[in-house]
Parts: structure tokens; sequence; C-alpha cells
């Protein structure tokens, strides 16, 4: 069982297993006066090609590698932002760029959505994330472009070329390429220290 808050996903070997594991849990709820929220409650049979789970803002879903290289093919849990944490970034990136902080200078606005993507970015590039922090980047820059273009009273166009020629690059947009850490099979996701002090894989 791994349980973060009120939060729990529950791994078992088959699906009576799981059922079993579900019964008991609902009954330990209604112990304290509690039931598990049924939109959010569900078995859910891990395969290549299957559907996955979200958990604490990430998608799960189990994959197969492809063997390039001549490497063998290993079967593997991803892990990538969910679509509710990408919509999320959507949300707050569209909320910075708004009419409503029309008047504030553009440089004001790339630090907000810094700030944002920094924090955003920081939860979210351990696992497999790299395409879809790319698509919030790319979003970002859109909307960045639609910021100029209506402040300017200009075409889209104009929008773009202002970030394609402003620097720094896309007025000072931070870049969310070659963050990644991607977890590999049989290793720790992170780098600890060992009893030295020292860093180790």
């Amino acid at each position: 069982m791994v349980r973060f808050a009120d939060d729990v996903v529950v791994m078992c070997w088959s699906r009576s297993q799981a059922e079993r594991a579900l019964a008991r849990l609902v009954e330990l709820l209604a112990g304290l006066g509690l039931e598990p929220k049924a939109a959010k409650t569900r078995i859910i049979h891990l395969d290549v090609g299957g559907d996955g789970f979200d958990f604490l803002g990430f998608h799960h879903r189990l994959v197969r590698s492809r063997g390039d290289r001549g490497k063998p093919k290993v079967t593997f849990l991803a892990r990538w932002p969910a679509d509710k944490a990408m919509q999320h970034a959507r949300d707050r990136i569209r909320e910075i760029t708004s009419r409503r902080w029309m008047l504030l200078w553009p440089e004001a606005i790339v630090d907000r959505l810094n700030a944002f993507l920094r924090g955003w970015v920081g939860y979210f590039r351990y696992g497999h994330s790299a395409q879809r922090l790319s698509k919030i980047r790319r979003y970002a820059q859109w909307r960045l472009a639609q910021f100029m273009r209506r402040r300017h009273r200009r075409s889209m166009a104009f929008g773009w070329q202002v970030l394609l020629n402003s620097r720094p690059p896309d007025l000072g947009l931070i870049s969310l390429y070659g963050i990644v850490v991607a977890p590999r099979a049989g290793k720790p996701w992170r780098v600890k220290p060992n009893a030295a002090g020292e860093r180790r894989r």
C-alpha cells in the first residue's frame, strides 16, 4: 500500500486479492465514519497497452521499451503529468497572460510565468515527462505571443516575431528541456548521498 494524505494505492497480485483489499479498506474507513470516493475508487489491471491510473498528479502506465540498439525489451511502469495536471498548468498560464495584466511590462509577465513553471516542473520532472513538459512550454510561448499581439494591437505574426527577436529569447522564458530525471529499471530515481556524504547513483 502506498499512501499520501488521503490518497491511497493498493497493489495486489490478482483481482480476487484486490477485491478483498478493497472490501477491507471500505470496512476500515467505515469504522472511522468515512467512505472512499466512488468516482476515484476502482480496480485497475496493469497491462502493456491497457489503461493506467492517476496518483498524486502523475499518470502511471505499464509500457514496454522498444529495445533499440540491441538492448533487450523491458516492461516497466512509466509516469508523466496526468491530464488534470496538464489542464491545471494551462489554466494557470492563461490566467498569468490574461488581458487583465495588459498594463504590466512583458518582462513582469515572464517573471510570473517562470515562477509558476519552476515549481510545476520541479515536481513533474521525475519520470517520463519530457514530451508533456515540451507541450506546456510551447503553450506558454503561444500565450506570450498572444499577449504581445493584444498589447500592441497587431497580428499574431507580430507576437511571434517579438518572441523570436527578443534578447534573451522568448523574453526570458525558462527552458524546460534536458531537466527530466528518468528512472532506470532496477535503479533508484534520484541520486542519493552515501555514508561518506558522496553522491552516487
